[in-house]
């Protein structure tokens, strides 16, 4: 696994919008949306499947992930790419639950997506 860079970790906490991608078993592509997103570690990154459909069966074909920050106020991007499970129960399950009804009540967490982090970019920059 690859470590975050701090520069990248406070651009997760910060950012409110995170446009993640996933591809099915015959590499056809989607993006989403997501506003649920947290490191836990240097290597682990948190992600809530509230709403997910495509993106979930694209996860279960095909466990690779990949999303993208942007910093408005360095100007730069980052890239994150990695391998995920999928926790629908236990502890960390229901932490995401309680993390999503904080701000939203009436909404239901389906699933902690778990994204193991293999590499980093800036630009065409590798970091990690």
């Amino acid at each position: 696994m690859a470590k975050l860079p701090d520069n990248v970790k406070k651009t997760i906490d910060k950012i409110s919008l995170v446009s993640v991608a996933t591809a099915d078993k015959n590499a056809v592509p989607n993006v989403v949306i997501v506003t649920y997103i947290k490191c836990i570690d240097d290597e682990t990154v948190l992600i809530v499947d509230n709403k997910f459909d495509k993106t979930r069966a694209n996860l279960e074909e095909n466990n690779r992930l990949a999303f993208v920050i942007f910093d408005p106020d360095i100007d730069k991007s980052y890239q994150v790419k990695g391998r995920v499970d999928i926790i629908t129960n236990g502890e960390l399950f229901q932490s995401v639950v309680d993390w999503v009804h904080v701000k939203h009540p009436h909404m239901n967490a389906k699933a902690a997506v778990v994204l193991h982090v293999e590499e980093v970019y800036s630009g065409s920059q590798k970091l990690a």
